[in-house]
């Protein structure tokens, strides 16, 4: 009998644990390209390109923070803005999107433990663009 109120323990902790800090939020950015010839890409870590037939780039920023608060994410996401991403429209026929954040430090909770971020972004290039490479897209000539 002992045996089982054991093994009920160490299950029920283990999956308290498991599921202790995680917090999750998705966040879209959306960019106007009109027209413009090229698209710069300067973005902090890794991201994937997906075709789609919008005519906006589409930004989706999902993040993953486990060991931390609500509140921490919140203050990231909000006053130091470190997945907001920019737009420079200032190259007449370019534009350039790049991290407000390039540094992203390690995130640390009050009491000095290490908090794990886990940032998966995907990047949503209209159907007319060419992807050249993993960070400039160009506009293909209208299929008329």
């Amino acid at each position: 009998m002992k045996y089982k109120q054991i093994l009920f323990f160490v299950f029920t902790m283990s999956f308290a644990l498991s599921s202790y800090g995680q917090l999750e939020k998705t966040i879209h950015q959306t960019f106007d390209v009109n027209e413009k010839a090229t698209v710069q890409l300067d973005l902090y870590g890794e991201y994937t390109l997906v075709p789609w037939a919008g005519n906006n780039i589409l930004v989706e920023t999902k993040i993953q923070l486990y060991n931390s608060s609500a509140s921490i994410l919140k203050h990231f996401i909000e006053k130091d803005q470190r997945y907001l991403i920019e737009a420079d429209t200032s190259a007449g026929h370019s534009l350039k999107l790049f991290s407000h954040d390039k540094k992203r430090s390690t995130l640390r909770t009050k009491s000095g433990a290490e908090s794990t971020e886990i940032i998966e972004t995907r990047i949503f290039v209209p159907e007319n663009y060419a992807i050249r490479d993993d960070k400039t897209l160009v506009l293909e000539a209208s299929k008329n």
